[in-house]
């Protein structure tokens, strides 16, 4: 009988001929072998951010399947490093790059800490840009300067700019448009 180190293993055929000859041999899965983590990530100083160099979604984050499923890169750099789950926890960046996968950028937090962090360092959408806005910067300005109350009421404002008179009454007093 043949011994086991006599069938090429690296092969398929190799590995079909040891099955016949009665060696329990396990089935690969077709395809390309996923590269190993690190490979894609072009590590550089303690201090700069690594840039994940595989897949990344549309917002930038780094993607890889780990442990059968996909995952953000920055997340499974976290767990390899540390060697800690982060089920429940979000990653955050320090460095607000999301295809940074340097784990000395990286924090464990709720989605409120993220928010507060957007918050703190001004990455939150504001006036014109946020997507439901329906004023201008320039007509927020223009229709405080109109506003006199009990004479150029908010609903006479609301009709020439073609809104709400809840929309223009917070663009007026500041609940809304607050940082112009």
């Amino acid at each position: 009988m043949k011994s086991i180190v006599e069938f090429d293993l690296s092969t398929r055929q190799g590995r079909y001929k040891a099955r016949k000859n009665g060696f329990a041999v396990p089935f690969q899965k077709c395809g390309v072998k996923q590269p190993e983590f690190w490979s894609l990530v072009n590590k550089k100083s303690e201090t700069e951010c690594w840039t994940w160099l595989g897949k990344v979604n549309q917002w930038g984050y780094g993607r890889y399947q780990f442990n059968g499923v996909y995952a953000m890169a920055h997340r499974v750099s976290y767990e390899l490093t540390y060697t800690k789950v982060i089920k429940g926890l979000i990653a955050i960046h320090t460095c607000d790059n999301p295809a940074c996968c340097n784990p000395n950028h990286i924090i464990l937090g709720t989605h409120a800490d993220n928010q507060a962090d957007k918050f703190k360092k001004g990455r939150q959408a504001k006036g014109e840009v946020v997507g439901t806005s329906l004023l201008t910067e320039a007509q927020v300005k223009e229709a405080r300067k109109k506003y006199i109350p009990k004479v150029v009421t908010y609903k006479m404002l609301a009709i020439e700019y073609g809104v709400c008179r809840d929309t223009i009454q917070k663009a007026i007093r500041g609940i809304n448009w607050r940082h112009i």
